[in-house]
């Protein structure tokens, strides 16, 4: 009886160290897929994105901008979003290690480092930046059909029907 009781301890602690290295593990393997694609990254681009759509959006509306005022509206998100998505993008190993399996991350980080995953991840923006016209013009034109809907379903008292 003593035997099975203390294999049964040292499974129990054993479990905890096991569950820790294999997060260890996937942890330094998020890691290197984060440190290939951060290098691999044009932040600029990427906030780019972010303020373009509201810039043609003035324009669309008649409210067109000078080319001083875009720059400055180009160096204002870079001043401010360039240092915390920055970051972000760098925190995102912890989330990927708790999110994928090892052999998960070993994929994505193979893939990513290969010469077509990693040609393929490059264009990703430049798909999405392509596809934000067209989800642009969904929302535009669902918005007034869902409008009153999301009006009723926000103003009526909470379990109501």
């Amino acid at each position: 009886m003593r035997f099975v009781t203390g294999a049964v301890l040292a499974l129990c602690l054993a479990l905890p160290a096991h569950a820790q290295s294999d997060r260890e593990a996937r942890l330094a393997v998020a890691r290197d897929y984060v440190e290939a694609s951060m290098a691999d990254m044009d932040i600029q681009e990427f906030i780019r994105q972010l303020w373009q759509p509201m810039v043609q959006q003035m324009a669309n509306t008649r409210q067109a901008l000078s080319p001083a005022q875009v720059d400055e509206i180009e160096t204002l998100f870079s001043e401010e979003l360039t240092g915390p998505l920055t970051e972000v993008m760098r925190r995102q190993d912890e989330v990927l290690a708790d999110l994928l399996t090892l052999e998960e991350l070993v994929a994505l980080r193979d893939f990513y480092t290969s010469e077509h995953g990693g040609a393929v991840m490059r264009k990703m923006p430049q798909l999405a930046q392509a596809q934000q016209p067209m989800i642009t013009a969904v929302l535009q034109d669902a918005m007034p059909r869902m409008m009153p809907r999301i009006e009723a379903i926000t103003t009526r008292a909470p379990g109501g029907d």
